[in-house]
């Protein structure tokens, strides 16, 4: 028991300490753009705090002249001469913005706007890009800039080894592999299982707790095209024993999941306006491609109930368009239950959209 006190102990101090992004005395001169958000967006920003830029793409044919801030989030203690709900207007291709630290010290800043064609795919969906975080390798240029979350930072700060992992299928061309792992530590808390997990949106690490790590999880990014279908290979082999969050012994194997939501987000209301599901319950040994076709409105009768809306979602109406994506791949399709088999292992590779 006292192993598991001091364990316990580290990894808080650890969590505190990394909380901390950016450390000053005295008044800050912080004064950058951490996240922000606009209408008709596509995909996630590009902010370069070297630069001083932010750049954005938003759908094609939009009014670039009445883009309405969404959400603006900047250093700490400093304020910007924009505010959410402004109406931005673009019609020069950027729009210039100050930033004003604590200390009294003000940043300009650049915001770029570009249109994308009417077929966007996501960023990085090759997976070919990955960027060093010290302890692993993560998907992107870098986690500003990245549309592409993982569980990583969870299992890392709870004491084990990365479960979402490069893998290299020929020179320079990798995919991703997602392991479930067991976490003794979890076990204490009945969390025993982290199940590999890449999703679109970001891992909160200032958000991570022992006793709800799911609220760290950010799922989608901006997106607001219609596609008909995806596109993907994918290899899965399930560990050899199921258990549950109580470490009881299931009769039947974990399974995974790969699965893309269109939603339109409208404040704290999410309406489903798309589904594309793909459970993936057989085992097999080499990447293959599947198909899987995007379900638009309501889902029909005898549909799994996995797949219907949860907590609160509702169905979009008919006209309604998407202002979100949510992709996500899982070894263990139960891992947000702490549910799965240590050792079952999905690879992912070349997602592609479909028009």
């Amino acid at each position: 028991m006292r192993f598991k006190v001091i364990t316990l102990t580290v990894f808080l101090i650890t969590l505190c300490v990394s909380c901390v992004d950016e450390d000053y005395f005295g008044a800050s001169n912080y004064a950058n753009i951490l996240s922000i958000e606009i209408s008709s967006q596509s995909g996630t920003p590009i902010i370069n705090t070297e630069e001083k830029t932010v750049e954005i793409n938003v759908a094609n044919g939009v009014d670039v002249a009445q883009l309405i801030l969404n959400k603006l989030e900047v250093s700490p203690f400093a304020t910007a001469n924009i505010s959410e709900g402004d109406v931005l207007n673009f019609s020069n291709g950027f729009i210039p913005v100050s930033i004003t630290a604590e200390s009294g010290s003000v940043t300009n800043w650049e915001i770029i706007v570009t249109e994308i064609g009417s077929e966007p795919q996501i960023d990085n969906s090759n997976f070919n890009t990955w960027y060093n975080q010290g302890d692993y390798l993560d998907l992107g240029q870098d986690d500003a800039s990245s549309s592409w979350g993982t569980s990583n930072p969870g299992v890392v700060f709870g004491g084990i080894s990365p479960n979402v992992l490069q893998q290299e299928i020929t020179s320079g061309n990798y995919a991703v592999k997602l392991i479930t792992r067991y976490t003794s530590l979890g076990a204490v808390v009945n969390k025993p299982i982290a199940a590999g997990s890449v999703f679109t949106g970001d891992f909160l690490e200032d958000e991570i707790t022992l006793a709800n790590p799911q609220a760290a999880v950010s799922m989608g990014i901006p997106f607001t095209a219609t596609p008909t279908s995806f596109t993907v290979d994918y290899q899965y082999m399930p560990g050899d024993t199921n258990i549950d969050a109580n470490q009881n012994e299931l009769t039947y194997p974990d399974v995974g999941d790969i699965y893309i939501l269109l939603e339109r987000r409208e404040e704290s209301l999410v309406k489903r306006v798309a589904t594309a599901w793909y459970r993936v319950e057989e085992a097999n040994s080499n990447l293959e491609t599947i198909s899987v076709d995007f379900i638009y409105g309501e889902l029909p009768q005898g549909t799994p109930s996995y797949m219907q809306p949860q907590n609160n979602e509702i169905y979009a109406q008919e006209n309604e368009s998407p202002t979100h994506i949510k992709v996500v791949f899982s070894s263990s399709a139960f891992g947000d239950y702490f549910q799965g088999a240590e050792g079952s292992e999905l690879t992912i590779d070349n997602l592609v959209l479909n028009y």
